[in-house]
């Protein structure tokens, strides 16, 4: 791997926010490809599970609206919350498209299986139904209203019934009458130094085809009713706590619940004799426990089943995909405990949020509502062994912090040489100028009329030109000015909204992916297409030209590797080697998709890679390594690895989770910011107390 001096940065307190639902695309019959996420920030997050649960998008929050419940359409997305509107969004422009404002919170809202209607629960105890039109959703009609907020619903298969959950009371409604058809009163427990026993809050309804009403409530029991008769079938103190959230499998013989307790419960329906006349609902297994390596640490607020695994997030802000135990003949659960394979998904976006200015040595960090940009420390020192911290003679500071106004923060970027600071919205872009000597930020007045809010935005290498991928899935290349900036040129739409961007360091090509997978190199000089690149399977998770061979290295989210020669439209030499040999099982086998890729400024042939758990350098000049080599070890450390190594793959795993990992202004320096997650845990509320050792 070589020596390097690293620049170990901690002081980016970045905390994720909570998750509050989750909505699974079934748009494609065959299985589901997408999963949507809303957070407690109003952001929204699209996750593709084909490309190994990679995050593709993000829709960014603002202060305005909030997203409590979400629900797919034929591939249209829709939010509701407490500020009382229908929301939906526009997936290409990563925006919100149209709302519908109806006064009322909405404390929940599900679409029907005819993908026609939206049925939302009120604050004042009415359903509300919109018509889903393909202009947006009007306003249909409402149900007979009740006392008390709505606080669940879910529509039967045959859209003609609804099952709403309210405080201690569940009830059945004729969708076309409009009138309740059946009321279930919840029954209160008492608790001890208590005059009046509280209320029983049914925090999640569902309803099977066969009319069995699934519920779960402050008390901490999941229960099963007949819909038809309004009787228990079977009850189940499943939780500690309040239990908020459940999930039905698509055949619904499998339930999953979870709430403040932090542990998963399966519920599985089984034949007791094999005559299939004697189901009945039985307990099988936690799927999650509190204090395991894996799961996780504080409330869970939404589940959902996604083909053989059940999909949970909350307090904590990651996603975790668990494997569901089921038995495929249903006439048993299996009672021996399975290998467990649970993944546990960051919630650090996949874009990264640090932009690094090496010349001035500055950092840009984003968050959702402002920016900060620090400089880095210093040290005298020349000369320390392996591992050794250097004293710094100069400690790191913030230069400035930068609020942005109303809406959250899309991207942002900072040239090399630190002069220039650019950032957009959902609305517009700006642009800033940082004086140094004195220290001063004067915001650029004027910027050019035809400018469209960005997804993403780099600075050239000289920092003359800002290139920005708007929201209409074009590249658009502007002059940077203090005065008077121009935009340059705005290249043709991609199919799909862009994910990626990348430039050269000689600000002649730009190249640029989108969501399907498209990747197009765009020549800055002529202002044409230098080329259109084949397509893979997989869409890429980062990309970059490397400065001395002009070579354009792309890495897709199973982790493949491969190098594209854009001038000559081919494959690289060692690109062709490499597939030829094959990648290695243990790199493949690696769940985390590679984010950033940084070049050598002395060794052309020498890159470093990052994804969330290590760095990667990578020497082409040496071998590939062959299956017989170890690449991973299975503690924290990495195997040894020197400059003797055979094989061209040096991996670092000292610093997790990673924000950022790259190269850094002089040779053999680097920039690894990294942000623990016992730090993110700190900032969290408490959880629920927990009893040890029987007391």
């Amino acid at each position: 791997m070589g020596e390097f001096r690293v620049h170990h940065v901690k002081f980016f307190d970045y905390t994720p926010s909570a998750i509050q639902c989750i909505a699974c695309d079934r748009s494609s019959k065959s299985s589901c490809d997408r999963l949507a996420v809303g957070r407690e920030d109003g952001s929204v997050e699209i996750w593709s599970i084909k490309d190994k649960w990679y995050q593709e998008k993000v829709i960014p929050g603002s202060e305005k609206r909030r997203v409590d419940s979400l629900a797919w359409v034929n591939g249209r997305l829709f939010s509701a919350g407490l500020q009382g509107d229908v929301t939906e969004y526009d997936l290409m422009r990563c925006s919100a498209k149209k709302s519908v404002m109806y006064g009322s919170a909405f404390w929940c809202m599900q679409q029907n299986h005819a993908g026609t209607h939206l049925a939302t629960g009120s604050e004042d105890g009415c359903v509300r139904l919109f018509e889903i039109l393909g202009e947006g959703v009007i306003y249909d009609r409402s149900l007979d209203p009740e006392e008390g907020r709505v606080i669940s619903l879910a529509w039967h298969r045959s859209d003609e019934v609804i099952v709403t959950g309210s405080i201690n009371t569940i009830r059945i409604w004729n969708v076309t009458t409009g009138h309740s058809v059946q009321r279930i009163s919840m029954p209160k427990v008492s608790i001890r130094n208590r005059l009046a026993p509280p209320d029983t809050i049914v925090w999640k309804v569902a309803i099977t085809s066969n009319y069995t009403i699934i519920s779960c409530d402050s008390t901490g029991k999941t229960q099963f009713w007949n819909g038809r008769m309004g009787t228990l079938i079977k009850s189940f103190l499943s939780h500690k706590a309040d239990v908020q959230t459940l999930c039905v499998s698509d055949d619904e013989k499998s339930v999953c619940t979870a709430g403040v307790e932090p542990v998963i419960s399966q519920f599985h329906l089984v034949d007791k004799d094999g005559s299939g006349e004697s189901l009945t609902w039985v307990r099988s297994r936690n799927i999650s426990e509190r204090g395991h390596k894996v799961g996780h640490t504080h409330d869970i607020k939404a589940l959902v089943f996604c083909g053989d695994n059940v999909v949970s997030g909350g307090v904590d802000t990651n996603l975790m995909v668990s494997p569901i135990e089921v038995d495929a003949s249903h006439q048993k659960f299996k009672k021996q405990q399975t290998p467990q394979f649970k993944r546990l998904l960051p919630a650090y976006p996949s874009k990264s949020r640090v932009c690094s200015a090496p010349d001035a040595q500055l950092l840009l960090f984003q968050f959702p509502l402002h920016l900060e940009v620090w400089k880095l420390g210093s040290t005298l020192t020349t000369e320390g062994t392996d591992g050794e911290s250097l004293p710094l003679s100069d400690r790191q500071l913030k230069l400035l912090e930068l609020k942005a106004k109303g809406e959250h923060v899309a991207c942002s970027a900072i040239s090399r040489c630190g002069r220039w600071l650019a950032y957009s919205d959902v609305n517009r872009v700006r642009l800033f100028h940082l004086t140094h000597t004195p220290l001063s930020l004067a915001k650029v007045p004027a910027l050019p009329s035809g400018l469209q809010p960005a997804h993403l935005m780099t600075f050239t290498q000289d920092s003359e030109q800002l290139i920005l991928a708007s929201q209409n899935g074009s590249v658009q290349v502007v002059r940077v000015d203090s005065i008077q900036p121009n935009l340059l040129h705005t290249f043709p739409p991609m199919e799909d909204s862009i994910a990626l961007l990348t430039v050269s360091t000689n600000g002649k090509f730009v190249a640029a992916s989108d969501n399907k997978g498209n990747i197009l190199v765009y020549n800055l000089t002529t202002k044409k297409l230098q080329c259109r690149l084949p397509g893979y399977n997989h869409q890429p998770s980062v990309m970059a030209i490397n400065p001395h061979t002009m070579l354009l290295v792309i890495i897709y989210t199973d982790r493949t590797i491969t190098e594209y020669d854009f001038l000559r439209q081919g494959i690289s030499a060692w690109a062709k080697k490499l597939n030829k040999a094959g990648h290695h099982e243990a790199w493949l086998g690696r769940r985390e998709p590679i984010t950033t890729v940084t070049f050598d400024s002395e060794n052309r042939d020498r890159m470093l890679l990052q994804d969330s758990q290590a760095f990667y350098v990578i020497d082409k000049k040496k071998p590939l390594p062959t299956k017989y080599d170890k690449l991973f070890s299975r503690g924290l450390g990495s195997p040894p690895q020197g400059d003797n190594q055979q094989h061209g793959f040096s991996i670092c795993q000292k610093y997790k989770p990673l924000l950022h990992a790259g190269y850094f202004g002089k040779p053999g320096w680097l920039v690894v910011v990294e942000r623990p997650l016992e730090e993110i845990y700190e900032n969290l509320p408490s959880t629920l107390p927990e009893k040890k050792f029987g007391t």
